[in-house]
């Protein structure tokens, strides 16, 4: 969620638009706020509903990375206490949305959007993550993507462009990346309770294949950025961080340890892609100052 609040907020700076740290703080601090309370209430429907002890109870020991959230699995917090915490954080960004409102009218319209999504993901009745078809992804690429980073543009500037939603898809991608590798670490207990991920829809082999294509689109949309002049011609060398991603992935072949370092690896490849672009941006603008 850092990334793509940063990286939308000095798009709008270096093409020349005064930067405002309040605005820049209070959609910091929403988005946070938002992504966090997200992953508690997605913690809370499938502790409640018994998914992640059914998981835990289905699947052999080795074979899959535990879901859901151990303090909820270990007894140290109640659900009752998740609840009040994904309470408690949805308040605060939506306190942040109202004070942006007063000078973006449409703040709040994006924090709305997002957290529906995100909500939905798991909270009935859509529950896209269970759905499968990719709607799950899709909700993870406009949610934990797009809108942070276009919504943050348009906190700093006052408008929304060709240019920002462009600049929003790799970013986007990448995100979408981090929980489809994220699939294969449970993807067998995600099968035992019906939770139809990509990884249980497609099979081992043809995901890993579906995740190849998905890692070259990402390189793809960062140059095509490049090309349109949307980031800087240097941003290109963040595509490079996808092979790292690719050999990985040539490497996990169903064991268990090699898809956490496939996850790990993808996390760093996200991470480095984001801060290549994000300094590229940062030189641009101070260089055409």
């Amino acid at each position: 969620m850092l990334a793509p609040v940063f990286i939308g907020s000095v798009l709008a700076w270096q093409q020349g638009i005064p930067f405002r740290w309040g605005l820049f703080v209070l959609a910091l601090v929403g988005a946070l706020a938002a992504h966090l309370g997200a992953n508690v209430v997605n913690d809370v429907f499938d502790f409640a509903e018994g998914t992640d002890q059914a998981a835990q109870k289905m699947v052999p020991e080795g074979t899959t990375v535990a879901t859901g959230s151990q303090a909820l699995m270990s007894g140290k917090l109640s659900l009752g206490a998740f609840r009040r915490l994904a309470l408690a954080l949805f308040a605060l960004a939506l306190l942040c949305g109202v004070v942006l409102a007063f000078f973006r009218p449409w703040a709040l319209a994006f924090g709305v959007a997002g957290f529906l999504l995100a909500f939905f993901y798991v909270a009935p009745p859509l529950r896209l993550a269970y759905v499968g078809r990719g709607l799950g992804e899709l909700d993870i690429l406009i949610s934990f993507g797009m809108l942070p980073q276009v919504g943050s543009y348009y906190v700093q500037s006052g408008n929304v462009t060709l240019n920002a939603l462009l600049a929003s898809l790799p970013i986007g991608l990448y995100t979408t990346a981090v929980l489809y590798f994220h699939h294969f670490l449970h993807w067998r207990a995600d099968s035992a309770v019906g939770k139809i991920t990509p990884v249980v829809a497609l099979g081992e082999k043809r995901a890993r294949i579906v995740g190849g294509i998905l890692l070259l689109l990402i390189a793809l949309m960062i140059l095509l950025d490049v090309l349109l002049g949307v980031f800087p011609w240097y941003s290109a060398v963040a595509a490079l961080t996808v092979i790292p991603v690719l050999l990985m992935l040539r490497q996990a072949t169903g064991d268990l340890k090699n898809y956490v370092k496939l996850m790990a690896t993808n996390l760093n490849g996200n991470l480095q892609a984001a801060l290549l672009i994000l300094v590229a941006l940062l030189v641009h603008g101070f260089v055409h100052i």
